[in-house]
């Protein structure tokens, strides 16, 4: 059996911690500098996302819970293209771009931080309740069919 090639994007969502210099991953600590990144392995050479391998850009299928709570973590949407290895409950990409962050509820320091690092990046800090309809503009979800089941 083969992958299928997908046509468009695949819609995908993540946390990401807010930083001076931009976004970074919660797992890797890698710096999101742009809405555009491309994975590379750091433990191998070879391409990302690798079955053998942990590599790659990380989305899940949903939306992240809102993230008021804390100082830094944030959540929005993002496409991913190329190879893509797809899990239970989320998938691992080659490429991805950033399409939109999600504001906290407050009006503080975090969401001036949000709004300078989207305008930075050129993508919209939106309510979290528009995070899937923004993305669905950009990319469509990884069908159902091609999702892995839980074992057992």
């Amino acid at each position: 059996m083969s992958a299928p090639d997908l046509i468009e994007p695949v819609v995908g969502f993540r946390l990401w911690r807010l930083c001076d210099d931009g976004l970074r991953s919660i797992a890797s600590d890698y710096l999101w500098d742009a809405a555009e990144v491309w994975a590379t392995c750091l433990a191998s050479e070879h391409p990302a996302p690798a079955h053998v391998c942990d590599c790659g850009i990380y989305a899940w299928y949903t939306p992240c819970k809102r993230t008021a709570a804390t100082a830094d973590y944030v959540t929005g949407a993002l496409v991913l293209w190329g190879h893509i290895e797809a899990h239970e409950t989320g998938m691992r990409g080659e490429r991805a771009r950033i399409v939109a962050l999600a504001l906290p509820l407050l009006h503080g320091r975090k969401r001036r931080r949000l709004i300078a690092v989207a305008d930075r990046f050129g993508v919209p800090a939106v309510p979290h309740r528009a995070l899937r309809p923004i993305a669905r503009v950009h990319g469509s979800p990884l069908p159902v069919s091609l999702r892995p089941r839980p074992d057992g």
